[in-house]
């Protein structure tokens, strides 16, 4: 078996033959049968580690504990956003 297709190039591939931009069902369809790559595992990884690691814009690490971060989300959510 060759080398593993990275999501990038099978997004490629996909726009190139439809002669368009992929629909996200299309995308969807695509992500289904696509299988990452070891870079694209420990980007993930990394990324992973930054999201939980990194402290809100008031500085408390979990945002979800932010007083000033809920009230922000409860109000999104009741204005539809």
């Amino acid at each position: 078996m060759g080398e593993k297709l990275t999501w990038r190039d099978r997004l490629t591939n996909l726009r190139m033959a439809l002669g368009r931009e992929p629909t996200l069902a299309e995308k969807l369809e695509c992500a289904s049968i696509h299988r990452m790559t070891p870079d694209e595992i420990e980007e993930q990884r990394l990324s992973f580690v930054r999201a939980f690691t990194a402290r809100c814009e008031h500085g408390v690490l979990d945002f979800e504990q932010c007083p000033n971060c809920r009230g922000r989300a409860a109000l999104a959510r009741e204005e539809g956003r």
